[in-house]
């Protein structure tokens, strides 16, 4: 059986993302980093180091603006990868 998601998918299905991930396909792109915190500020991640708000995991990303879905969860999971 083929798996058509991409890695990047895969990880925010696992519940690293929770409802965030959800969320990300209902916006309107391109979206910038500044509006994805004062939108879902109060949104959880998961990370090593327990759970972190939207605003928490994006303020240490410099300012950048997203072209789709997958783009923020690719920089999300990042910033939780370099905080582990």
């Amino acid at each position: 059986m083929s798996d058509d998601r991409s890695p990047v998918e895969e990880r925010a299905e696992g519940g690293e993302l929770g409802e965030f991930d959800e969320r990300l396909e209902e916006l309107d792109y391109p979206v910038t980093s500044n509006e994805l915190t004062s939108t879902y500020d109060d949104h959880e991640v998961e990370s090593m180091g327990g759970t972190q708000s939207i605003e928490e995991v994006l303020s240490s990303a410099d300012e950048k603006t997203y072209d789709s879905a997958d783009e923020v969860r690719d920089d999300v999971l990042n910033q939780l990868n370099r905080e582990g």
